[in-house]
């Protein structure tokens, strides 16, 4: 079974209230591990990558390459896979 959880633009990257998505590392249904880089964005002043907050594929990207999200928008979704240990 899978959840689909959301990855938003994190309030602790820096000053400002935006930031420009420059490029996501990953497609919708390719896989990713929790740290990993997904997407580098840019404010006024720097240019920084967002790790993943947890491990999953991308099902959507919501912000584009070229569009301005805000803190705490979400940016894409991703399913997580509910594994039994």
């Amino acid at each position: 079974m899978s959840e689909l959880k959301e990855i938003k633009l994190p309030k602790e990257l820096g000053e400002g209230n935006e930031s420009l998505v420059v490029m996501w590392f990953k497609e919708p249904g390719e896989s990713f591990e929790e740290g990993e880089a997904l997407v580098e964005v840019q404010t006024d002043k720097v240019a920084f990558e967002v790790p993943a907050p947890f491990s999953g594929v991308l099902s959507e990207i919501k912000v584009k390459r070229g569009e301005t999200a805000k803190v705490g928008q979400v940016m894409a979704t991703a399913e997580i896979s509910e594994t039994s240990t």
